[in-house]
């Protein structure tokens, strides 16, 4: 198997690394994860690096696992960001064909996309993604792939995503240190999107949200194409705080109370049987109801669906008919998708992992912890064309909608 075959995804969580290790098949473009692994890390905090040395080592040992789990060694990845300090928004680009035939050309195509670029964002910020959502010609909108056909003007909408360039820097460096370069930095909902979400929820509405333990990520989706997204800078360790404080036991009892007997939607509570709890110091314990512990759980929930329904009622998107997709660690206590549905005002709301049609992998891999390193390492299969160079001399990332250029309709008119 050669090292032209090896993709390695690594997913800079909140307080978390996770990584793997996959192989391509160039010709059938079939990914088939080889190894995985994920870590708890000190020196990350909602997505942003705080102990670079402690990063490094914690992505080093990580590797380190993984490259002896698949036997290969790996020198390049694809790294996932996320957090509070991404920003997007959408843009437009517009470019003349001057040329006598008239007849749109890849390059043509790629120019339109670097005119929508040139929008003015923060200086400390630089532009890692920029998405199509639909293309015009000659004022005629709607028009899913442009090469081939002729017009005078060519236009675009785009959505673009910027990260800080202090933060994204640190978290290169410490990959870096680690031993590894990396390959693209990509939000991670975004690579979460085209790997979770069906054609038809894209088309008809969805809201993706990636339920983490330091942060959220929000994305909405409609007529094809992402139209909204951020990083909101708390998660779902909320909710084990409060346990932890509530029940008055450690952080690591309350984690684990809340994955056996948690729930978050009254409907599922069985409150037949009491639930130990150990004391801080582990010497003694007592016991409480699980309608105790929903009286916990569901408040803080409901707050942070809050918090994603006022995010998303700024936007233009707040009346879609649409759908909730939850996934994450935090998407798998029950009685989430059924808050979700009702906090959110969707007809109904579903709990998902990575489509199992992408990719080849041992069932622990599907678990949603796993989804946006999974992601990362499907997002080379499905590239079709060379990445041009972003502004900083980092390679900007173009993912699955270079399918444009192959005549494949995966986003809609604006």
């Amino acid at each position: 198997m050669g090292k032209s075959n090896i993709v390695a995804g690594l997913d800079m969580g909140g307080g978390r690394i996770t990584g793997v290790i996959a192989s391509r098949d160039s010709e059938t473009q079939t990914v088939k994860i080889l190894s995985g692994a994920s870590l708890p890390c000190r020196g990350l905090k909602s997505g942003v690096v705080v102990d670079i040395k402690d990063t490094a080592g914690t992505v080093a040992q990580l590797m380190d696992q993984c490259e002896r789990d698949a036997d290969v060694e790996v020198e390049r990845v694809y790294l996932g960001v996320r957090g509070a300090h991404l920003k997007s928004s959408n843009g437009h680009g517009a470019y003349n064909i001057a040329r006598s035939d008239r007849e749109i050309t890849a390059e043509d195509v790629h120019c339109v996309l670097e005119n929508a670029k040139a929008v003015p964002i923060e200086t400390d910020k630089e532009i890692i993604h920029v998405i199509p959502q639909s293309f015009s010609i000659d004022r005629q909108k709607g028009v899913p792939n442009p090469e081939g056909m002729e017009g005078s003007l060519l236009e675009v909408d785009v959505h673009i995503v910027s990260a800080s360039t202090s933060h994204l820097s640190n978290l290169i460096k410490s990959v870096s240190k680690a031993g590894f370069s990396v390959e693209e930095s990509c939000y991670s909902l975004v690579t979460l999107g085209e790997c979770v979400l069906t054609q038809e929820e894209k088309e008809l509405g969805a809201i993706l949200l990636d339920l983490g333990g330091e942060s959220i990520s929000i994305g909405v989706y409609l007529e094809g194409g992402i139209k909204f997204s951020k990083d909101l800078p708390y998660g779902c360790d909320l909710i084990t705080r409060d346990i932890a404080y509530g029940l008055h036991t450690s952080r690591e009892a309350a984690r684990d109370i809340k994955e056996k007997f948690g729930v978050a939607w009254p409907a599922l509570l069985v409150d037949d049987e009491e639930i130990p709890v150990p004391s801080l110091d582990k010497r003694t314990s007592h016991s409480v109801k699980p309608s105790f512990l929903l009286d916990i759980i569901q408040p803080r929930a409901e707050e942070l669906f809050d918090k994603v329904r006022g995010e998303i009622e700024k936007t233009r998107y707040a009346d879609i008919p649409g759908v909730g997709v939850i996934t994450g660690g935090g998407s798998l206590l029950r009685g989430m998708p059924e808050l979700c549905c009702q906090s959110l005002g969707l007809r109904e709301a579903r709990q998902a992992g990575i489509q199992r049609d992408l990719l080849v992998a041992d069932e622990e891999f599907f678990h949603p912890s796993y989804g946006a390193a999974l992601s990362l390492a499907v997002y080379p299969s499905v590239r079709t064309d060379a990445v041009p160079e972003s502004s900083s001399g980092r390679r900007a990332p173009m993912g699955k909608w270079l399918d444009f250029f192959r005549g494949i309709d995966i986003f809609g008119k604006d």
